[in-house]
């Protein structure tokens, strides 16, 4: 499993609880709402930072290609 699905598996488990719970609770919906919303918030913050990794690990590969390329060069 990658990094990725860890995180959402790892935050899904949360998203079901506050879903069953306010269920079987019958808690108004706004409550759920706010649980649900900051688990969004944590979901996209670090799938942001994945990506900038990511973007970051693809530059340094490109930078690298290109500089094997080109100083390197053809003989």
């Amino acid at each position: 499993m990658d990094q990725i699905e860890q995180i959402v598996s790892g935050l899904m488990m949360p998203i079901k609880k506050e879903v069953n719970d306010a269920y079987y609770y019958g808690r108004h919906p706004e409550q759920s709402r706010k649980v649900l919303d900051e688990l969004e918030t944590k979901l996209s913050s670090q799938l942001a930072r994945q990506y900038a990794k990511g973007w970051d690990a693809g530059q340094q590969a490109l930078a690298q290609e290109l500089q094997q390329k080109w100083v390197g060069g053809h003989k």
